[in-house]
């Protein structure tokens, strides 16, 4: 919220903020002398209340982490390093947050390996979610999938944070139509040490993690650490084998009492054997004969009579790297100045197969010959081959978020600044034929098939460039000793976007622009010490998504348009009214009514674009979304903490749908992807050095078709953890070892709506597998 109050902290002025290291080890509390001499005027900031922080430090947690105590005028939840690291230690961090209220989570892969990760809050889905890593925008900017795997793991992560419905006025964040996940990286050891730990269980899964903190490195007020992972396993069911690595490496300075400056930086290699997607009806006509985690499988051998069905054609290949600097300095006067720049690179090739002839290729809409002297022909009478349909990605985005804490009086601060993104894109979707074995020339599509004048043959072929500016103002004012807060805030987002269609045919450079003013108010009172009511109105805008919006692309075998591009496509715009109140005391305790009104949403499904599955949206028109939901934690009892949550939603559409210009009736029918009621009960049990946890989680159908003449079944999981800490000996500091199931009582269903459909009687509705029950057993020790 616009200013609203920062998260209560119990920190001493001077005291170092330091989040526990090790899985289960206690908070190493050293400070250096010097930098606790005198509180600095950072510090001194944060625990006035006027910023909008995340405070990860000396918070008191209940049901094993699973709760926070949060102060903030609108929703709020976060799980930190204890609850993290009792977790499977190769889970997704979309998956940790899979029990906050509000929540649902899709879960095809619990090794974190799988690129379709599903999540919607409060009827909203993945691609309307804001996300923020480390200062910087977080999200994969063609497509608006976070794909978090590739920020940090797990055993970096101090914090995650939900904010359901909302996001906060100073992020650089262009998606927040549906909230905010912001993710903080832990900071160095203050002392040298390391981490080690090694994972294996089902599906073939093993894990490697290793990090060294240096500590401060003498009086330099610098400390660092990198860490090194390597995982893998098997699909859980059909062929291909799963790895991924990830470096990261984050570095800080500290200035004493006039600042603090850090640098985080990233790299990830991902290799994944997608999953296919199935029908409801395969699934079901699987499940009749005990064999539901066939349904769908991609084929394990080749088969050069058949097309879009060889698994090897899909699998996807990601590198990454991120750079993101924070600089936080205290100015005097009571102004802090905020400086954070940050940069990011993504190469991805998002492949599938296909089944073409060479008497009908097109490059564009253009016909073109191509040379089939060296080609594998499938059928040679019909001059047909098996290609392997690239989806071949270059991004690149640069960033600076810039702004000022001004603590104007005793009562009343100041937030203002200015954030600006450049966001570039390069696409190329081309074909490599695949010979008799069904292996292409190279993974990543380096030698596309060329038409006989020396043309990639192509349905994309595009540039995009798209830059976006963000000024913000807020002001948190106090009264009656502070038990009444009033914040109001103002942002305006602009945004431009460019780019050039080098694909023969209907478009060739295109454009289009929006501002977006986006006001904001929040209240918060305290009835008492332990009681808090809280009502804001929020409003948020979210770019349409540039890489499957603004540019025509074109069916290679028929040179058809297969997605017609809109340049004048308009943004998702949210207004929405929460009431909450908290209760913090011998448990907590919270519960919030909320309703939103959208306009213009997008919804994001799965399209078969010559053969390959990319990222689309349908136009949904407007929406209305209402509900209530709740939460409940204790301190632990007998060692005993339980944690529950639940929700209730009503989301309906505005209007009736267009689609292949057709009219549907959809006006007043539910959303897709939102069911009604979901529930989760979890408990921790700690007893000397044992520890458990157990998580059960329902959730109600939902539909899957707009006109909803089709849902997914309801369903529920149990997840269970068990882990034991050994005592230290020697160099080796706090060892753990632990087991953790997913699924427990291996329940067959479908973990979520892959792509959404106007009607099944139009078209059927995708659906991804959940995983079967899964075990890891981790064993992990500081140094």
């Amino acid at each position: 919220m616009a200013a609203a109050v920062a998260e209560h902290v119990a920190t001493k002025p001077g005291a170092a903020k330091h989040v526990a290291t090790g899985q289960g080890a206690p908070a190493r509390t050293a400070v250096r002398a010097q930098a606790a001499r005198q509180p600095s005027r950072i510090t001194s900031m944060e625990a006035s209340g006027g910023a909008e922080a995340i405070n990860i430090s000396g918070v008191r947690h209940f049901a094993g982490g699973r709760m926070r105590h949060q102060t903030a005028a609108e929703s709020r939840s976060s799980v930190g390093q204890q609850y993290i690291s009792q977790q499977m230690g190769a889970s997704s961090p979309l998956a940790l947050l899979a029990a906050v209220p509000g929540v649902n989570f899709g879960n095809s892969d619990p090794l974190g390996l799988a690129i379709r990760q599903t999540l919607t809050v409060r009827g909203l889905g993945t691609t309307e979610m804001g996300y923020v890593l480390e200062g910087m925008q977080g999200i994969d900017q063609a497509y608006y999938q976070p794909y978090m795997e590739t920020w940090a793991d797990g055993e970096n992560i101090a914090d995650m944070t939900l904010i359901q419905g909302s996001s906060r006025i100073v992020d650089p964040t262009s998606t927040a139509s549906g909230g905010e996940i912001i993710l903080t990286v832990r900071d160095p050891s203050d002392k040298m040490g390391g981490h080690l730990s090694y994972s294996a269980g089902s599906y073939r899964a093993q894990r490697v993690f290793a990090r060294l903190d240096t500590g401060y490195i003498g009086n330099s007020g610098v400390k660092m650490f990198g860490s090194y992972s390597y995982t893998a396993a098997d699909l859980f069911t059909g062929s291909g084998r799963n790895h991924r690595t990830q470096v990261d490496y984050k570095i800080t300075k500290d200035w004493g009492d006039y600042g603090k400056s850090s640098i985080y930086a990233s790299y990830d290699n991902w290799y994944n054997a997608r999953l296919n997607t199935t029908s409801l009806s395969s699934w079901e006509a699987a499940n009749k004969v005990d064999n539901n985690f066939s349904a769908g499988n991609l084929a394990g051998t080749f088969d050069p009579t058949k097309s879009n069905s060889y698994w090897k054609p899909y699998v996807y290949k990601s590198e990454d790297a991120l750079v993101s600097m924070q600089n936080t300095f205290g100015v005097g006067h009571g102004v802090t100045f905020h400086f954070n720049p940050y940069f990011r690179w993504e190469a991805t090739q998002a492949p599938g197969e296909t089944s073409v002839s060479a008497n009908s290729l097109y490059n564009g809409d253009q016909k073109v010959s191509v040379d089939t002297s060296g080609l594998y022909l499938s059928n040679p009478s019909t001059q047909t081959f098996l290609a392997m349909s690239n989806t071949r990605q270059n991004i690149y985005a640069a960033g600076l978020n810039t702004y000022i804490d001004a603590k104007l009086s005793s009562t009343n601060t100041l937030q203002a600044g200015y954030w600006f993104d450049n966001f570039s894109l390069s696409q190329l979707g081309s074909l490599s034929p695949l010979d008799q074995n069904g292996n292409a020339a190279n993974d990543f599509g380096a030698y596309p098939l060329r038409s006989t004048d020396g043309k990639v043959v192509s349905g994309s072929n595009f540039t995009l460039q798209q830059q976006t500016h963000a000024l913000y103002i807020g002001d948190t004012q106090s009264f009656l000793d502070n038990k009444l807060k009033v914040s109001a805030g103002f942002r305006e987002m602009l945004n431009y976007v460019s780019g050039q269609n080098y694909s023969p045919g209907t478009q060739d450079k295109f454009s289009n622009s929006f501002s977006a003013p986006m006001p904001r108010v929040t209240i918060s009172y305290d009835l008492n010490p332990h009681m808090q009511v809280y009502v804001n109105g929020i409003t948020n805008a979210r770019a349409p998504m540039p890489s499957n919006t603004y540019t025509t692309l074109y069916n290679v075998s028929t040179g058809k348009i297969s997605q017609q591009g809109l340049p004048s496509a308009k943004p998702e715009y949210t207004i929405g009214e929460e009431l909450g109140f908290r209760y913090h005391g011998a448990f907590l305790a919270s519960v919030a009514l909320f309703n939103m009104n959208m306009t213009h949403h997008q919804i994001a499904t799965l399209a078969n674009v010559n053969g390959a599955l990319v990222n689309q949206a349908i136009s949904a028109g407007g929406e209305t979304i209402r509900g209530v939901t709740a939460e409940v934690a204790t301190r632990a009892y007998y060692g005993f903490s339980p944690y529950v949550n639940a929700q209730y939603v009503h989301a309906t559409m505005d209007n009736d749908m267009v689609y292949g210009g057709q009219v549907y009736q959809t006006a007043g029918k539910a959303m897709v992807q939102t069911p009604k009621f979901m529930a989760n009960i979890g408990v921790n049990y700690q007893h000397g050095p044992f520890f458990a946890n157990l998580a059960f989680k329902w959730v109600d159908s939902q539909y899957s078709t707009f006109m909803n003449d089709q849902s997914m079944p309801a369903y529920k999981t149990v997840d269970v953890g068990l882990g034991y800490r050994l005592p230290s000996y020697s160099i080796v500091h706090a060892p753990v070892i632990r087991l953790n199931f997913t699924n427990l009582s291996n329940v067959h269903y479908l973990g979520s709506i892959a792509s959404p459909t106007v009607s099944s009687k139009v078209s059927q509705p995708g659906y991804y597998l959940a995983a079967p029950m899964t075990a890891l057993m981790t064993v992990s020790t500081d140094f």
